[in-house]
């Protein structure tokens, strides 16, 4: 579907009612004139303000987002969360062997001393 449904305000209908009169994505939504928006059918002038006003939101904000993407290099802040993660269940894991370990060593001179007793 077309674009400017990401517009808050913007439907199905609105969005094809748009596209129809020239107002195909949200750029020109964003740069139109009330006058111009209000010719399209169930927009009013004051309904077309919250429009543009809405629509220079939206680019603001995607243009926000696409520059936080850029310039945050994800894979490499991943990767050191990935492997700090990995390290400490690596540690636990050692931990809970050690536990084990000490535990079945107690358990084999209790048996020791057992069989000895007999």
């Amino acid at each position: 579907m077309n674009e400017i449904i990401k517009i808050k305000g913007v439907g199905p209908v609105l969005a094809k009612a748009f596209t129809k009169k020239g107002f195909g994505n949200i750029e020109k939504i964003a740069d139109g004139k009330v006058a111009d928006l209000a010719t399209v059918s169930g927009v009013s002038e004051m309904r077309a303000k919250e429009l543009i006003k809405a629509a220079k939101l939206l680019l603001k904000n995607l243009a926000l987002t696409e520059a936080a993407r850029k310039a945050k290099p994800e894979k490499s802040a991943d990767k050191s969360a990935a492997k700090s993660k990995k390290k400490k269940k690596k540690a636990k894991l050692e931990k809970k062997e050690k536990k084990i370990k000490k535990k079945e060593k107690k358990n084999k001179k209790k048996n020791k001393k057992k069989k000895k007793k007999k």
